[in-house]
């Protein structure tokens, strides 16, 4: 899955109402209006873009992340579509590799968990310059085409729904993720802090609950 049709399947999927009652024709014009991602415009931009898979410019995904950033909603649909990224990325990996992280330390999950975060950040943002600094915990983007497309920085909300998905998909633990510096909010850089609770700590936490 792209970036692009990432970003219009997390639209779609937010726009479609838990009870199909909610479309009900009376109103059916009114809420297409207000739900984008039911348009067929939307519908047949995903085949388009499933169709090129890997062909999708820049440019284009640059008009998404603008279109959706003027959503409320914007971050919702952003780290969202994050996930969706990671997701498909870790799944494309052989049986054997998943069965292998399963088995190996947490410190290796976490460092093995750092490199895929470098790894997908560069597919939503090539070009730009990606840095981690493991010891402080901290990924380092300039030219983050996440800050630099949306307004107000909503985009990068795609790479904290990323960064969780991918620590859960190494059970690294659960990460709790702060975007501290942004390039749209007058950073040099955008820069994302974020903490892993190993996965037994987690739980014993929930438990004290």
């Amino acid at each position: 899955m792209g970036v692009a049709v990432a970003l219009l399947a997390s639209l779609r999927e937010l726009d479609t109402p838990a009870d199909p009652e909610a479309l009900a024709e009376s109103d059916l014009p009114l809420n297409l209006r207000r739900r984008l991602g039911l348009s067929t415009v939307v519908i047949d931009q995903i085949r388009r873009y499933e169709q090129r898979k890997s062909n999708v410019s820049a440019t284009e995904v640059a008009s998404l992340f603008e279109l959706i950033g003027r959503r409320v909603d914007a971050s919702q649909i952003f780290e969202d579509a994050g996930q969706r990224i990671a997701l498909e990325d870790y799944s494309g990996r052989h049986l054997l590799s998943k069965l292998i992280v399963r088995i190996t330390p947490q410190r290796i999950r976490s460092y093995l968990a750092w490199n895929r975060v470098r790894r997908v950040t560069r597919r939503i943002s090539p070009g730009a310059t990606i840095r981690i600094e493991r010891k402080v915990h901290t990924l380092i983007v300039q030219h983050s085409l996440s800050a630099t497309a949306a307004e107000g920085g909503t985009g990068c909300s795609v790479i904290n729904g990323m960064i969780r998905q991918v620590f859960a998909d190494y059970r690294a633990g659960d990460s709790k993720v702060k975007h501290t510096t942004c390039e749209a909010r007058l950073g040099d850089h955008c820069e994302w802090s974020f903490e892993s609770i190993p996965p037994s700590k987690n739980k014993n936490a929930v438990t004290a609950e």
